[in-house]
């Protein structure tokens, strides 16, 4: 990939993940511990049941808390995406032990129908007491604290998008339990006052939409686990990169999601002509358009996780026409840059007319400059058929100067003060007045002033073209260079 910044996952979102599974743990196996002695003491059933229930979930919880560690193993030679997998494989484990819950749920339920009206319903007598009461309330509570930690780490460690599959599984887990501790307690209830078909009748509703509920979070896992992933955001992504000023085209673009992480590959077509300079700082545009289009979607998305890949286009079926005529004004020889490029469509025709800026040598003689621009012409003509007239504009280019010696000679440094606060000339501060000597005995003029912040660019540019050639009018031969600034 191109110009990205190195960047650490911060813990404190991995640790908040495993804190929270570990609070829960903790709480399932305490109430465990509870409603297993409770039924065993009242024989019931249902308590029994959900303390069962209360193991395989702690079970479950342990093998999400082992994902999260094995997750946060750096990536490696056998796992050059990282280990983030491992937790989507946790979510759908605790996917499949929820479906599992739910079916034994429904078939005790039946189970203790049939029960109840055969005549050895006398054997199952559930005796209604104060520590099955206070199991089943604690049980409620910690339910309740579970879904409580537990939800609160998923809001923090979670976009709109993306999010821990880990903490999703045991969120539902704990639902789960709440919904089936419900259950227990209205059973018990119903038992008490004499009535008992309610809970199992309830239960057999509840644990159908806890299957429905598990198998979907189990299906999205599996999904996942397959690189599935949203057409829409692929399709903002290769827009994003398509609509990179100097891209022709993206066609293959390749996502995946591994963990909390998102992966995007990105191939890019772009004119063979330009430098790989260019196609760098091209490509490095791209990624940060991608970055801006997911994040726009809510997702999160590291710079080093994004790779660009661009590939040469020979032939100009392809290129803009700017970059066509660039490229056929720069094979001239003589040419020492191209820019302003401006074309000109004409109306009820198909001609166009172009004008360009061309730069050469300072020291070219009129002559020379001229024929170099009908070659300019010629080569853009040849290139493009439809162009009509052609308007080549002559700069001379200064090389690199060498040589310099700064003077500082005060009738020169005033000479030139007062040319820039002359009248009109808008110059509201002046920061900085450098003049140095040339090995050519000319001299060098770096000038650093501000004009009004109300001043259009065009303006300004005027401004400072009548400062340069009253400047090298008084000094000829000399190079002179103006930064404007806005004075606020």
């Amino acid at each position: 990939m191109t110009g990205w910044s190195k960047t650490k996952t911060s813990p404190n979102v991995e640790e908040m993940k495993k804190r929270a599974l570990l609070l829960s743990l903790i709480a399932i196996i305490s109430v465990f511990a509870f409603e297993f002695i409770a039924g065993i003491l009242t024989n019931s059933l249902a308590l029994i049941t959900d303390g069962t229930h209360a193991l395989l979930d702690a079970v479950v919880t342990a093998i999400l808390i082992i994902a999260i560690r094995l997750a946060l193993k750096p990536k490696d030679i056998d796992h050059t995406y990282g280990h983030g997998k491992i937790e989507t494989v946790g979510g759908f484990i605790g996917g499949i032990a929820l479906f599992v819950v739910a079916v034994f749920f429904i078939h005790e339920a039946i189970l203790r129908l049939l029960t109840s009206s055969s005549t050895d319903s006398a054997s199952i007598v559930v005796i209604p007491g104060t520590i099955g009461f206070a199991a089943l309330i604690y049980t409620l509570a910690v339910d309740g604290f579970r879904i409580g930690i537990l939800g609160r780490a998923i809001k923090k460690t979670s976009t709109r998008i993306t999010g821990s599959n880990t903490l999703k599984a045991d969120f539902l887990h704990a639902f789960a339990d709440l919904a089936s501790t419900t259950v227990a307690f209205v059973g018990l209830w119903l038992v008490a006052i004499g009535f008992g078909y309610g809970d199992s009748i309830a239960a057999i509703i509840l644990a159908s939409f806890l299957s429905y509920l598990s198998i979907r979070f189990a299906y999205q896992n599996a999904m996942e686990l397959t690189d599935v992933i949203s057409p829409r955001l692929v399709g903002s992504v290769q827009q994003a990169a398509s609509e990179t000023e100097g891209v022709l085209r993206s066609d293959d673009i390749k996502m995946r999601r591994v963990g909390s992480e998102i992966f995007v590959e990105a191939t890019i077509a772009l004119p063979a002509q330009i430098s790989f300079e260019s196609a760098h700082d091209i490509s490095a545009k791209v990624e940060n358009n991608i970055a801006k289009s997911l994040s726009g979607a809510g997702m999160r998305v590291k710079p080093r996780n994004i790779t660009v890949h661009f590939e040469p286009v020979l032939g100009t079926n392809n290129m803009p026409l700017e970059l066509l005529i660039e490229s056929a004004a720069s094979r001239v020889s003589g040419v020492r840059g191209v820019h302003n490029v401006i074309i000109s469509k004409i109306t009820n025709s198909h001609t166009t007319d172009v004008s360009l800026h061309i730069q050469v040598n300072r020291s070219a003689t009129l002559t020379e400059a001229h024929s170099i621009a009908n070659a300019v012409e010629e080569s853009i003509k040849e290139e493009l058929t439809s162009v009509e007239n052609i308007t080549v504009h002559l700069e001379p280019v200064i090389s690199d100067v060498v040589g310099m010696e700064p003077i500082s000679e005060g009738a020169i440094h005033h000479s030139i003060r007062s040319i820039l606060v002359g009248e009109a000339r808008g110059v509201k501060k002046i920061d900085r007045i450098g003049i140095y000597r040339t090995a050519e005995d000319t001299f060098k003029i770096d000038i650093n002033c501000s004009f009004s912040s109300e001043m259009t660019i065009e303006q300004i540019h005027d401004r400072v073209s009548e400062i340069e050639k009253e400047i090298r009018t008084k000094y000829p031969g000399s190079i002179v260079t103006i930064h404007a600034e806005p004075s606020y």
